[in-house]
C-alpha cells in the first residue's frame, strides 16, 4: 500500500473516532487545519477528502468552499473548481478578495460575462478601486456596450482627475458613437486643466487634422510652437500637417531638416525614417532614397543600435543581398554587442555559408552574455564538431544540456544529445554514446537522425539487435525514400540472419540495375554502402554481383568502407 493511501485509510479511521460531543465548530476547524495540512504539502487527494468532510459538518463554510474549488482547479477539474468558487463568492458576497480571485480566473479563461458581472461586484465593494473600472472599461468596449464603457471613464476621472490618455480614449468612444462635438469638447476640456502642457493642445491639433480641420490645427500648432518651438511632438505634428497638404514641397524640406539635424533625438529620427520607410513600400522609387537617409545618419558614431537596427530590419524586409543584411548586422553588434537580434541572424546567415569559424566567434560572444540560452550553446558545439574539434564540441554541448528550464526547446535538447552521442562513438565511448541517444529519445521520440545512428551503432557491436530493428524501423516508416534509413534498416535484418529481407531494401538503396557509372558517380552513394550491398547480395548467392560491388566500394576511396574489404575481393567471398 502506498503512503498516500496508509495516509488517507488512517484520515478516514481518524473521522470515525473523534467524539461526538466535540462541538460542530471544533470538528470544523481541526478537519479544516488537517486539510490545509495536506493541501500544502502537495496531497491533494487527502485534502480533497478532509475538505468535502468539513463541509458535512458546515455546508455554509465559504473557506471549505474556496479552498476546495481551487483543489479541483490545480488538478484541472475546472468546472466543478469554478463552480465552487461561485458558491464561495456567494456565501460571502462581501468579501472582495474573493471577487478579485475569481474575476482573475475568468478573465485568463476570456470568459467576457462572467468577467464583468464578477468585476461590477467587486467595483461595488470597492468603489476607489480605478484599476477594476479600467479593466471593466476595456471589456465594455470589446462588447460595444459604448454607454458602459464611457461611464467607467468617467468614474475614473472623478477618482483620479483628468489625464490626456483619459481625455483621448474619452474622444475615441465619442468619435466611434458620432458625437464629434462632445468628443471635441473633452480635449478642450482637458486644455483648460493643464493650460501649460503643450502636448495636450498637441493632442487636440492633431484630433482636428485627422477629421480634416487643418485651420485649427494649423491654429493650435502655432500656439504650441510660440511657448515651445522644439517639442518633438510639434515637430512631428507639423510634419504630418504639411505632408497633408497639396505642395509636397515644405514637407520635405521640414522632414529632411529634423531628419538630418544633429541635434534631433534619436527617437524623432527613428520615428521620422519609420515614415519614409511605409511611404518607400508603396513608391519603390524612394527606397534608394531611404538608403542614402540611412547612410547620412550613420555617418554620425552612434549612441544606440536604434537606427542601425532598423536599417537591418529595412535591408531584410526589401530582400537585399546577403553580405549587405550581415554587413548592417555587424554594425549593430558593434554599438550593442549583446543584441539577441543581430546575434541570432548572423548565426544562420553564417550557418548558410558554412562559415563555422564565425559562427563559433559569434556564439561564444553570445554565451558570454546569455548563458542560459540553449542555442547558443547548440550552435557553438555545432561550429565545432564541423571544424572537427570534437572534443570542444563534446565540451560546447555537455554544457548546453546541463540547462534546465521551462523555456527550453525539447527539439534542440534532443539533437544536443543526439550529437553528442555520435562524437562519444567516434571517440569509443560507446556506452556514453548510448546514453546519450537514450536522453535524445526521452526529450523527442521520434528523432529519426537518432535513432538510425543509435540503431547502427548497436549493430555494429551486434547488441540489442531486436531494439535496433525496431527503432531503424521506425525511421523507414517515417521516411520510405531516405537511403542512408533503409541502408541501416537492410544492415541490421542482414545482421540478424534475414538476408533475403535485407536484399528487399539494399535494392532500394543500391540498385540492382545500375552500372558502374551510375554508382561510382553518384555523391549520394557512399563505398560502406556499396559494401553493405554487396554483403548481402553475397549471402543470397549471387556472388559474381557481390564481388562486382565490392571493388565499387574499393574504388569510392572515401574512407567509409571496412578494412576488410580487399580480402573479401581477393578471397571472393563475405568475411566477418
Amino acid at each position: 500500500m502506498g503512503v498516500a493511501m496508509m495516509w488517507r485509510t488512517f484520515l478516514l479511521a481518524v473521522l470515525m473516532c473523534v467524539p461526538a460531543f466535540v462541538s460542530a465548530q471544533a470538528k470544523l476547524d481541526y478537519f479544516y487545519t488537517e486539510a490545509e495540512k495536506c493541501r500544502l504539502s502537495g496531497d491533494y487527494a487527502s485534502a480533497m477528502e478532509l475538505y468535502r468532510h468539513c463541509l458535512s459538518i458546515q455546508k455554509e463554510s465559504s473557506s471549505v468552499l474556496y479552498n476546495l474549488g481551487v483543489s479541483y482547479l490545480h488538478l484541472r477539474e475546472d468546472s466543478i473548481g469554478l463552480s465552487l468558487l461561485q458558491q464561495a463568492a456567494e456565501k460571502e458576497s462581501g468579501n472582495p478578495w474573493l471577487y478579485e480571485y475569481l474575476a482573475a480566473i475568468y478573465l485568463e479563461r476570456n470568459d467576457v460575462p462572467n468577467s464583468v458581472k464578477t468585476l461590477e461586484h467587486l467595483s461595488s465593494l470597492q468603489t476607489k478601486r480605478s484599476d477594476v473600472l479600467s479593466q471593466l472599461f476595456s471589456l465594455y468596449k470589446s462588447m460595444g456596450n459604448t454607454d458602459a464603457a464611457l461611464a467607467s471613464l468617467s468614474r475614473i476621472e472623478t477618482l483620479e482627475g483628468n489625464s490626456p490618455q483619459l481625455a483621448a480614449q474619452k474622444f475615441s468612444l465619442l468619435m466611434d458613437m458620432e458625437r464629434q462635438d462632445e468628443a471635441f469638447s473633452e480635449l478642450r476640456k482637458l486644455c483648460e486643466e493643464f493650460p501649460y502642457d503643450q502636448n495636450c493642445k498637441l493632442l487636440m491639433a492633431n484630433q482636428y487634422l485627422l477629421v480634416g480641420d487643418s485651420l485649427q490645427a494649423k491654429a493650435l500648432f502655432d500656439e504650441v510652437a510660440r511657448v515651445e518651438p522644439a517639442n518633438m511632438n510639434l515637430q512631428l505634428s507639423l510634419v504630418a500637417y504639411y505632408k497633408a497638404q497639396p505642395d509636397k514641397a515644405y514637407y520635405h524640406f521640414l522632414r529632411d531638416s529634423l531628419l538630418f539635424s544633429e541635434s534631433s533625438s534619436v527617437q524623432l529620427q527613428e520615428t521620422l525614417l519609420s515614415d519614409y520607410i511605409v511611404e518607400a513600400q508603396s513608391d519603390s522609387s524612394l527606397r534608394q532614397d531611404v538608403l542614402k537617409a540611412f547612410d547620412r545618419i550613420l555617418a554620425t558614431p552612434q549612441k544606440t543600435a536604434n537606427i542601425l537596427e532598423l536599417k537591418a530590419a529595412y535591408l531584410i524586409k526589401n530582400n537585399a543581398p546577403d553580405e549587405e543584411i550581415a554587413q548592417a548586422l555587424q554594425n549593430v553588434l558593434q554599438v550593442e554587442p549583446d543584441d539577441r537580434m543581430a546575434m541570432s541572424m548572423l548565426i544562420q546567415y553564417y550557418a548558410s555559408g558554412n562559415d563555422y569559424r564565425a559562427i563559433e566567434n559569434l556564439c561564444r560572444q553570445a554565451v558570454n552574455y546569455y548563458p542560459d540560452n540553449l542555442t547558443y550553446h547548440f550552435y557553438l558545439g555545432l561550429s565545432l564538431y564541423q571544424q572537427s574539434r570534437k572534443t570542444e564540441a563534446i565540451d560546447a554541448f555537455n554544457q548546453g544540456v546541463r540547462i534546465k528550464g521551462d523555456n527550453v526547446n525539447p527539439d534542440e535538447v534532443s539533437e544536443m544529445f543526439s550529437i553528442l552521442g555520435d562524437l562519444y562513438y567516434e571517440q569509443g565511448r560507446a556506452e556514453d554514446a548510448f546514453a546519450a541517444y537514450d536522453s535524445s529519445l526521452v526529450y523527442k521520440e521520434d528523432n529519426l537522425s537518432c535513432l538510425n545512428n543509435y540503431a547502427y551503432y548497436l549493430s555494429l557491436r551486434n547488441e540489442r539487435l531486436d531494439q535496433a530493428e525496431e527503432m531503424s524501423y521506425r525511421t523507414v516508416k517515417k521516411e520510405p525514400a531516405n537511403r542512408t534509413y533503409l541502408d541501416t534498416y537492410a544492415w541490421i535484418l542482414f545482421k540478424k540472419g534475414d538476408s533475403n529481407g535485407a536484399r528487399i531494401y539494399i535494392d532500394r538503396v543500391v540498385s540492382p540495375e545500375s552500372d558502374e557509372d551510375e554508382l561510382m558517380n553518384n555523391q549520394d552513394l557512399q563505398g560502406n554502402v556499396i559494401e553493405h550491398a554487396g554483403d548481402i547480395y553475397f549471402m543470397t548467392g549471387d556472388r559474381q554481383t557481390a564481388v562486382w560491388l565490392w571493388n565499387i566500394a574499393l574504388m569510392k576511396a572515401d574512407d567509409t568502407t571496412t578494412e576488410r574489404l580487399p580480402k573479401k575481393i581477393r578471397k571472393k567471398k563475405y568475411i566477418k
